[in-house]
């Protein structure tokens, strides 16, 4: 199957585990990332390799025309050192996983890189791409505001 990644950055007003602990708790994305309206942690546990992970039901509601559908997925968010993975099952057989890298700045704060790469079937990769990188941006432009505000 096809697939295309994306790579954001931003510049933060927080340390990086404040970031980390952000991100890796999907109820604060609601509001914040312009599709999510709900996730619900449904399970927890260690990785082989002892890294942390919860499995989450999240619910999107997507733009079709004039319409907003709601579209509800399997995601799984694991825990490393300066580091997070996300991987998303979304509908019609489309995968994203999602890798943040948060690195602390001298002087304060950190930089946020995240790679999000968007598997699908041929006739809508273009579209999840789209959709996903529209919301990605509009939340990276957004966070350093949600963050400071804390």
């Amino acid at each position: 199957m096809p697939s295309h990644s994306f790579e954001l950055s931003v510049d933060l007003p927080v340390p990086g585990p404040e970031v980390l602990a952000f991100l890796l708790d999907l109820r604060r994305h609601v509001g914040l990332h312009a599709l999510m309206v709900s996730a619900q942690s449904v399970g927890a546990g260690v990785d082989a390799r002892g890294r942390p992970w919860t499995d989450w039901v999240v619910t999107d509601a997507l733009p079709l025309g004039p319409w907003r559908v709601p579209l509800r997925y399997p995601a799984r968010l694991t825990e490393g050192d300066e580091e997070a993975w996300s991987e998303v099952r979304a509908a019609l057989g489309t995968r994203l996983t999602v890798h943040w890298r948060v690195v602390d700045r001298p002087g304060g704060g950190s930089r946020l890189t995240e790679v999000t790469t968007v598997t699908a079937p041929r006739v809508t990769l273009g579209f999840a791409v789209g959709q996903a990188r529209a919301a990605h941006e509009a939340t990276f432009a957004r966070l350093p505001g949600v963050l400071a505000a804390q």
